[in-house]
């Protein structure tokens, strides 16, 4: 866990602690978006770490049976560019908050 992530974390404890009303909190709400999209940013990173890996595995198939491994590995690829543009509008919207916070 990083620095800005324990910081994050113990001020967003401390604001439950306090049984804050959310909606009229904005920082807690901040706060709080801020844990959600970051654990959104470490699933997406998961899954492209296990996309990569299978891409990886499948290479001695892409060799024997070119034409269905390529396309395979081309609708890999295009979920993988899906999750990195996800993961650019996470990183933005967590910069966004931090600024905020």
């Amino acid at each position: 866990m990083t620095d800005m992530e324990k910081k994050i974390m113990l001020r967003l404890c401390a604001k439950v602690i306090e049984y804050v009303d959310f909606e009229t909190d904005p920082e807690a709400e901040r706060l709080v978006n801020w844990v959600i999209l970051d654990n959104q940013k470490k699933q997406n990173n998961n899954e492209i770490r296990s996309l990569m890996a299978e891409y990886k595995k499948s290479e001695p198939e892409r060799r024997e049976s070119i034409h269905a491994a390529i396309k395979r590995g081309k609708e890999i690829c295009d979920r993988r560019d899906e999750l990195y543009e996800s993961q650019r509008e996470i990183k933005h919207k967590l910069w966004k908050l931090e600024r905020e916070i």
